[in-house]
Parts: structure tokens; sequence; C-alpha cells
């Protein structure tokens, strides 16, 4: 189990914890992946880093300035069906490509699962509508995709199991403030 023995957390101090770090914490496939940069490229969207290429290696902030990238990564995996998420085809990718990490593959499931509810579906109609005004000149891309995927960061993260979370004092302290601070972290 963890301890958060001597971790003091303020939920003031948020400036302590770094967002952009908690895709370290929680053990996920990661690396170089194919899908994810070359639709970075198509988008002109910025992946972390060559070797930081997996949707958990961004934060909710990145994705959701992403719905091209993420509209992209979705329709090259065939996610989405006549603007629905489908999970048939999310369980088969995640099963034939992570059968080496059946805990992570369910983990992913779980998350999916809970993110294409009628919540997400509100959140994109009414972010559609008002993106479509703001945006009606520059290149547009329904936020849907990006809205599951930030949902399902959030999820992977904030439901890690304890064997996967990383022990090093910055994402113990992380998880630390995730818990006591509610809804201040985005990504978890």
């Amino acid at each position: 189990g963890q301890q958060s023995v001597g971790i003091r957390v303020h939920c003031r101090h948020v400036e302590r914890i770094h967002e952009n770090h908690i895709h370290l914490c929680c053990k996920h496939p990661d690396g170089h992946n194919n899908v994810t940069e070359m639709c970075a490229k198509q988008t002109n969207f910025k992946l972390p880093t060559r070797n930081e290429e997996a949707i958990e290696d961004l934060t909710v902030d990145q994705v959701m300035t992403g719905s091209c990238w993420a509209d992209c990564v979705f329709e090259h995996y065939k996610f989405m069906v006549n603007g629905s998420l489908d999970m048939e085809a999310v369980r088969s990718h995640y099963r034939t490509f992570h059968k080496q990490d059946p805990e992570y593959e369910t983990e992913m499931l779980i998350a999916f699962d809970r993110c294409h509810s009628k919540r997400e579906e509100a959140t994109a109609e009414f972010l559609s509508l008002n993106a479509v005004r703001a945006f009606s000149s520059s290149k547009y891309c329904k936020p849907k995709a990006s809205i599951i995927l930030s949902c399902v960061i959030k999820n992977f993260f904030h439901n890690c199991p304890s064997s996967r979370w990383s022990n090093t004092d910055e994402c113990l302290e992380t998880l630390a403030f995730a818990k006591k601070c509610k809804d201040v972290l985005t990504t978890m």
C-alpha cells in the first residue's frame, strides 16, 4: 500500500504540483506511438517528447486544446461511429494491442466506459455551439473526442491501482494532493 507519511498538503499550493509530470506516476505503455505522432503532425499539435506519445502522457488541458488531434486519433482507431464512441472498437483495440498488460487494458476500458455518458455528450454539444461561433473562421474540429479523452485521462490517473503508482516523492505528493484537494487538478 501507499503511505502518505509526512506529506503536508495545502490546497492553495497548487504550484507545487506539476500536472505535466502526473503521467510519470501511473505505469502505462509509453514511448513512440505512430498514430498519435502522425495525427500531431497533421494537426500541428505538440506531443511532450518523442518518447512520450501515449495519450496518458498529455494533461487534460493539453488534450482540450487539441480537438483536431484527438479527432484524428479516434478516427484512426475507428473509435467513433456516427459521432458516438464505439465501445466495441475501443475494447477490441485495447485487447489486441495491450494484451501483455491486462491490468492497463482493464483500467483503460473502465475509464472509456465511464467517459461516454450523457454528461460528455452534453458538454460536447455545448462546446460545439459556443466554439463554432468563436472559431467559425479557423479550422474547427468537434470537441467530442477531446472531451472523452480528457475524461479518460483523468479517470485513468484518478483510479490508478496503488501497485502501479510510482513511489517517488513527487508522485506521492501528487497523490496526497489529489486525494485532499478535490477538483483542483484537472488531470486527476
